[in-house]
């Protein structure tokens, strides 16, 4: 069964870097990509956002700034559950971060931080596509 998840993907100012986070679990494990997680029953999609930010990095946004940007699906070929495959519908928002100089708290989810280009051809695929939608919302 497909899992919902709500992912945020992080921007610079200009809108021309993108803040991914690699990431420590299955899927994806080794990737940058965004943060997020499944919903909890009776949760909206944007404190769910607002919630993975401050569990998964200690990053507390505002939800007044947090942009709906789009929605993927995700497929995976492994999961944390071995001979597993995952199948996500990620609904994700768009934050713009003020100051590049962010103070990073991980959780065990992530390792690692890094600044990419939005146009960086090496990003997972559904990393592109996620940037893709949220630069089109962000320029209406």
């Amino acid at each position: 069964m497909p899992v919902s998840t709500v992912d945020v993907v992080l921007l610079n100012k200009k809108k021309d870097k993108t803040l991914l986070f690699k990431r420590n679990n299955e899927p994806v494990k080794n990737v940058y990509f965004t943060i997020g997680g499944r919903i909890l029953k009776g949760e909206t999609f944007l404190h769910c956002a607002v919630r993975q930010a401050k569990r998964e990095l200690g990053l507390k946004i505002n939800p007044k700034k947090t942009f709906f940007a789009g929605v993927t699906q995700d497929f995976h070929k492994n999961s944390v559950f071995k001979g597993v495959s995952y199948h996500a519908v990620a609904i994700f928002f768009a934050y713009i971060l003020e100051d590049k100089n962010i103070n990073i708290k991980f959780d065990t989810q992530h390792s690692d931080y890094k600044w990419f280009s939005v146009k960086d051809k090496t990003l997972h695929p559904h990393i592109k596509e996620r940037i893709r939608q949220t630069l089109l919302v962000l320029e209406k």
